[in-house]
Order: structure tokens, then C-alpha cells, then sequence
């Protein structure tokens, strides 16, 4: 998919975005912004920035922040957040001088990239410190079923719509899992453990955030079709719980993988 068709697509999930996305908690936040602080990380940019979630915070707790994104649906939440330094464009040509800042950072936005090897670069190219992102590695000593939230109830939907003629997104286990894949592929220089926990949660959850059409991977189907496919996974999942280990860590890249 292009670059511009990614834009596309977050310009029409914008509107909903926020309320289907789970915050980063307090502690989590905390202490990646201890960590930013300790690899001497003062002026930031975020890249990525979408509706200005993690931006805000970190620019109240003192980050001197600056946010770019591709879609222009996703800064105009930002700019109403009161987000002051925001630029549109996409994380393969930033338009910043080299070492603007003292370090780039990515927020669950690598399982988007298209090419993460031109981002990682101009991501090293930018930031003084380097880059880094925050990630879900894989929960150490975690079964493939305890590894992410509502997979249960994700495979389930998508086998609904595949039942009605909607093939399932090639995407291969969701964004964690890519994520991972990148990790493996573009290995950091560091990756510390920010946050471990054990959740618990209804799997139907994560199903009513699509009836709300707030995902990428279900634009295209009609809103008639998406609701009766909720319902019916919905019924299939009933009142199940999903328990898994929630896994947040900060990579670090000094340089770019062509340095």
C-alpha cells in the first residue's frame, strides 16, 4: 500500500480513533519517559504522532516535542489538543536538518512501516541519540495464545467476514506480531523492558472496537455487513476472557541499518 493510501486511510478512522484505542497507563508512560530521559533525550520528535495520545503527555511532563504525520485527519485531533509544534509528512523524508533533535521516536508505529529500513535511516539521520520506538516484544516464556489481547476474538471476527465473502487481512497475526518480525529483521542496539504485567480481559471487548469502524482492515466492508459480523462473532465468544502478559519495551537504534 502507499504512503498516501495509508494517510487516506487514518484520515477516515481519525473520528473514531481515540476512543477505540487503550491509552498508554501512567507507569508505562513514566517510565518511558524516565528512559528518554536517562539516553539524554530533551527536545523529541515523534513520528507518527497520529491524534497526539503519547505527544501530549510527554510534552506535559517537560519534552520539548514535535510531531509529524502523514494524515491530516489525525493532526487536526493533535492541534486540538493543544499539540503546538506539528508537521505533516511521512517517516521516509522528514523535513528536518540532521541531528534536529536529540532522538526520534516511534509509538506502535513500526508494524505500519513500509519500509522500515528508509525510516529506521532517516529516523538515526534526525534524532543526535539515535532512534527508538516502543514495542511489544514477545512475552518471555509466553504460548502463542497469551501473547496479545482479544486474538481470540479477532480470529474469530475475521472468520465471520470471511464466511460472507471478505477475505482476512495477510497482515499475519496483527500489528504485535509484526512488530516482533521487524524487531528480528532491523535488531536494536538496546531493547529494555518498560512495563510487564499480566491482563485479563472480555475477548468480546476488542470485537465491539470494529463495530465501531475504527479499523483499517474493515473499511471496505459495508457498515450492514461489519455490524452482523460483530454480532455473530459476538455470539460465538460469548462471555470468554483472554489472559495475557502485556509487554512494553524501548528499543534503541544509535544508527540507521545502513551506517
Amino acid at each position: 500500500m502507499a504512503t498516501l493510501d495509508v494517510a487516506h486511510d487514518f484520515d477516515r478512522i481519525s473520528p473514531q480513533y481515540d476512543a477505540t484505542r487503550d491509552p498508554l497507563d501512567a507507569a508505562t508512560l513514566d517510565r518511558l519517559a524516565d528512559r528518554l530521559r536517562a539516553a539524554g533525550v530533551g527536545s523529541l520528535l515523534e513520528i507518527g504522532v497520529g491524534t497526539g495520545r503519547i505527544a501530549r503527555p510527554l510534552t506535559d511532563a517537560g519534552f520539548r516535542l514535535t510531531g509529524v504525520d502523514a494524515s491530516r485527519g489525525m493532526l487536526a485531533l493533535a492541534r486540538a489538543k493543544g499539540l503546538p509544534r506539528l508537521v505533516r509528512g511521512n517517516a521516509y523524508r522528514l523535513p528536518f536538518a540532521d541531528r534536529a533533535v536529540d532522538g526520534a521516536l516511534f509509538v506502535h508505529v513500526l508494524h505500519l512501516l513500509e519500509d522500515t529500513r528508509a525510516a529506521l535511516g532517516e529516523a538515526t539521520r534526525v534524532g543526535r541519540q539515535g532512534a527508538f520506538a516502543l514495542v511489544h516484544p514477545a512475552a518471555p516464556d509466553a504460548d502463542e495464545a497469551r501473547r496479545g489481547p482479544g486474538r481470540a476474538g479477532r480470529e474469530e471476527f475475521f472468520r465471520v467476514l470471511a464466511e460472507r465473502g471478505y477475505p482476512r487481512p495477510s497482515n499475519r497475526g496483527g500489528p504485535p506480531a509484526r512488530e516482533r518480525r521487524l524487531l528480528e529483521a532491523f535488531p536494536p542496539d538496546r531493547l529494555e523492558v518498560v512495563t510487564d504485567r499480566e491482563v485479563t480481559e472480555p475477548v468480546a471487548r476488542r470485537l465491539r472496537l470494529f463495530s465501531q469502524g475504527a479499523s483499517r482492515h474493515t473499511l471496505g466492508v459495508p457498515p450492514a455487513v461489519l455490524q452482523e459480523a460483530v454480532a455473530a462473532a459476538l455470539a460465538r465468544v460469548g462471555d470468554a476472557t483472554v489472559t495475557f502478559r502485556r509487554v512494553e519495551a524501548l528499543a534503541h537504534w544509535a544508527t540507521g541499518p545502513d551506517a
